[in-house]
Parts: structure tokens; C-alpha cells; sequence
């Protein structure tokens, strides 16, 4: 009997300075400055992350604020906002979610996902769909690297930045990265690259002419890594069975404050059926739906309606949103962001409604 093999197909998305980027968001007259988020300049903390204006300064992740403030003492200093943050984060992992319920979150804004099984789109036309999503929904733009496992992916979104696109086509992974630093591979940090360097290992095409035997004689463990990663070869899954969300939600962000109430409850409507194709994705019932509502100040504020029994049924989880909608925005002041979620949720049972 002939067996068919489908290839993996792996996104790794990865947002674009992504707490400089929800501040500019935010407050639009950053737009275009260099923005550091961190902490003021003399304060002993570090940068968490900065826009590419202050990269052009030399600025980084994890360089302490005070040799910020020296390279771009013109640079915008903020303390962050981390509930915000995660509220965009939130936002863009349930966008994520909508395209496929295979997501591993491996930090607040970057995210593996497996679309093996999507056949009906190709997987450039899928990239472009979720990136064009996140930035109507959010504002924000992010890189996405495609290729047939998990580490390619990661160095192609990283090749791709900032706001790119790059997709390795299966069988081309070593002529991919044979051109790449050896600081490429994601856990070579700069002490072993010194190492490498030190032995005349500069380029991933210089680690491609060790043979494996060669590799763990030298670098033990390690070297198996490195003759591995250094063909672009990686079984790992996308960990996203490991993980029970304990909540499903969708939210949006106007572009202009609304305050027409057929079209907010058209917005509505629409964020119920992500949330819902969430739940259904994972196979959940819930017992608590929530309904949260920012305004134009930024005044957020969140309502709940708990169940007596948890349910999967569309139609009542509809209505109930619309009765916390109709109870809780009376038209003013214009509403800024408005979102829904299910939450109390249950695993491991699936009841299918009739129609």
C-alpha cells in the first residue's frame, strides 16, 4: 500500500520591536523618533526594546539605559506598560489563532505556527493574510520566516526583519544558511562564537565541512547541534498540544473612535465567530463570557455574564455578548477597542449543535 507523506510547513512570526511599536500605537506622535522602552536614562535598568530609529544609534535589547542615553541622547525614554503589551499580545495570538489552532507562544510576541494541513492557500498568500490582519487589527507589523521545521523558520523571520517575508523552500535549507554568521543559529551566543571563530568556524558553510563525527569530538554535545542546525535539520513539533488556553478571546482596535452602535455590533459579531472557531479549534465548552470596552480616553472596562453550566452553543454565547454589549454602551463616549472572550473554560468534550 503506496503511504503518503505530508510535508511540514512552519511559520515563525516574530513582531517588529514590539513594545516600541505598541507605544507608537498608542501615542502616534512617536511615530518615526527613536523610542526606548526600559526605564528613564538614569535609572540602572536595561533596554527591553527600542524602535530601528534607535537601532540606527546603536541601541539594543539588553544594554543597560545609561549606555542608551549615551549613544542616542535624543531617544524617547518610557517605563513600558506590560498590561498593555499583553493585551496586544493577546490580540495578535488570537489573530493566530483564526488561521490555525496549531500556535506555540514562545514569548509575548513571536510564535510558531504549523499550517501543514492548510491546503487550500499557499503558504506566501497565508503569510501575507495573517501580517495584513495583524496590521488591521492592531496597527502592528511582524516578520515571518516559512520553511519545512522550526529553526530555519526562526533565522528566515530574522533575515526578513523588519516587516518582511522569507519562505525556504524545502531541500534548499543548507544553501539557505551557508552564507549566514554562525551567530545565525539561535543558542550560539557570542562567547561561542569567539570559540568557533578562534578555530576558523566563521559562516554556517564553514561549520556544513565538519563531519558529524568531527563536530562532537571537538564541541561534544554541542557539536551534534551544530552539524544538525548547520543542515538546517529539525524535528521538533510545534508544542502547541502541551498548552490549554485559559481563555479564548478576539478584540479590535478602531482606526477612528466609534460610537455608531450597528457598527460596533457588526464588529461584534464578527470577533464572536473567531473566539467561537477558537473554541471549537480546542475542542472547548465555557461558562463565562466577557465583554470589554475602551474608550476614547482609554478608559478600559470589562463585564462578565457566568453561566450555570458550561456550553458550546453559539447562538446563547451571541446572545449573551450582545445583552453585556446593550447593558453596558449606551453610544458615548466613542469606544476606542472592543473585545470578547470566553472564559471558565473546559477541555475533552465536544458536543456539535445540529446545525
Amino acid at each position: 500500500m503506496q503511504r503518503f507523506v505530508i510535508s511540514r510547513t512552519i511559520f515563525h512570526i516574530d513582531m517588529d520591536a514590539f513594545f516600541a511599536s505598541v507605544e507608537t500605537v498608542r501615542d502616534p506622535s512617536l511615530s518615526g523618533k527613536p523610542v526606548i522602552v526600559g526605564g528613564r536614562p538614569n535609572s540602572r535598568g536595561v533596554v527591553s526594546t527600542c524602535s530601528y530609529e534607535a537601532r540606527a544609534f546603536g541601541v539594543h535589547s539588553a544594554m543597560s539605559l545609561s549606555e542608551a542615553h549615551r549613544r542616542c541622547p535624543h531617544g524617547i525614554f518610557l517605563d513600558g506598560d506590560f498590561d498593555l503589551y499583553r493585551e496586544f499580545s493577546e490580540k495578535v495570538m488570537s489573530i493566530f489563532y483564526f488561521f490555525t489552532p496549531y500556535v506555540e507562544a514562545v514569548s509575548i510576541d513571536e510564535a510558531y505556527l504549523d499550517i501543514s494541513h492548510v491546503i487550500n492557500e499557499t503558504p506566501v498568500v497565508l503569510a501575507k493574510a495573517i501580517k495584513k490582519r495583524v496590521v488591521d487589527e492592531t496597527r502592528l507589523n511582524c516578520s515571518v520566516g516559512i520553511a519545512s521545521n522550526k529553526l530555519v523558520a526562526k533565522i528566515a523571520s530574522s533575515k526578513s526583519k523588519p516587516n518582511g517575508l522569507l519562505e525556504v523552500i524545502p531541500g534548499t535549507e543548507p544553501t539557505f544558511l551557508a552564507p549566514l554568521s554562525i551567530q545565525s543559529i539561535p543558542g550560539i551566543g557570542t562567547k561561542t562564537q569567539e570559540v568557533l571563530n578562534h578555530e576558523g568556524i566563521k559562516t554556517i558553510a564553514d561549520l556544513q565541512m565538519f563531519s558529524q563525527e568531527e563536530l562532537i569530538q571537538s564541541y561534544g554535545a554541542s557539536g551534534y547541534y551544530y552539524h544538525q542546525a548547520a543542515r538546517g535539520q529539525d524535528n521538533r513539533p510545534v508544542a502547541w498540544e502541551n498548552v490549554s488556553p485559559k481563555s479564548i478571546g478576539a478584540e479590535i482596535t478602531f482606526s477612528q473612535d466609534q460610537s455608531d452602535f450597528i457598527l460596533i455590533s457588526a464588529q461584534l459579531k464578527d470577533l464572536l465567530g473567531k473566539a467561537y472557531r477558537r473554541l471549537r479549534a480546542h475542542k472547548m465548552r465555557t461558562r463565562r463570557v466577557s465583554l470589554k470596552l475602551r474608550f476614547k480616553d482609554f478608559k478600559t472596562i470589562s463585564r462578565s455574564h457566568t453561566l450555570s453550566t458550561h456550553i458550546n452553543e453559539h447562538s446563547t454565547l451571541e446572545t449573551v455578548a450582545f445583552e453585556l454589549l446593550q447593558l453596558n454602551y449606551k453610544g458615548w463616549p466613542p469606544l476606542r477597542l472592543i473585545g470578547v472572550s470566553f472564559e471558565q473554560l473546559t477541555d475533552g468534550y465536544w458536543q456539535p449543535t445540529f446545525w
